[in-house]
């Protein structure tokens, strides 16, 4: 959300992401708009989807981390985060960044428009510095074209909430023969 407090009158625009995952099925999600108008109240928005998974639409793409954290509001000031997305299928993808909040993110970019298979790129964010100390919850989305598909994921991108997902996912150590 752009503003946190609205007069009488003024409007503002909320993101909701949602997302089916794994889902074969009719699912909902709620989101709760909270007001201190007395006569409104509290405002539930709910909308539902029927998603069916076909396997051959899965992008095998990897995003580390899955989560872009910038850390606590008021420490560590981090204004730029970088992820890595690695192609695990067999075919060359097109990557191109679809949406992101623009009042926020100064810059938003790829190291490249291709990623051959099995290789590694690079999804940039760097905050506008008007951002640097707001608390928020926002996304990416970025779409990957394969010779026969497309397909759209979002990023999530935070910052003064607690992520347990949000840290790199270690890398596994290869041993050599004989070692244990």
């Amino acid at each position: 959300m752009t503003k946190t407090e609205l007069a009488v009158g003024d409007s503002t625009w909320i993101e909701l992401i949602y997302t089916m995952g794994q889902h074969s099925r009719k699912t909902s999600k709620r989101a709760t708009v909270t007001t201190n108008d007395t006569t409104t109240g509290n405002v539930i928005i709910s909308f539902s989807g029927e998603g069916w998974l076909d396997p051959d639409t899965t992008v095998m793409l990897d995003l580390n981390p899955r989560v872009l954290d910038f850390g606590p509001v008021g420490k560590k000031r981090r204004t730029k985060l970088e992820a890595e997305i690695k192609n695990l299928s067999d075919d060359k993808m097109e990557l191109s960044i679809i949406d992101f909040p623009p009042d926020f993110f100064e810059e938003v970019k790829l190291s490249k428009d291709k990623i051959k298979p099995n290789k590694t790129e690079k999804l940039k964010v760097r905050l506008k510095r008007e951002t640097e100390d707001q608390r928020f919850q926002k996304s990416i989305t970025i779409e990957a074209k394969g010779d026969s598909l497309a397909y759209r994921f979002t990023v999530p991108v935070q910052k003064g909430f607690e992520s347990k997902v949000a840290k790199k996912t270690p890398k596994p150590v290869e041993k050599k023969p004989g070692e244990k």
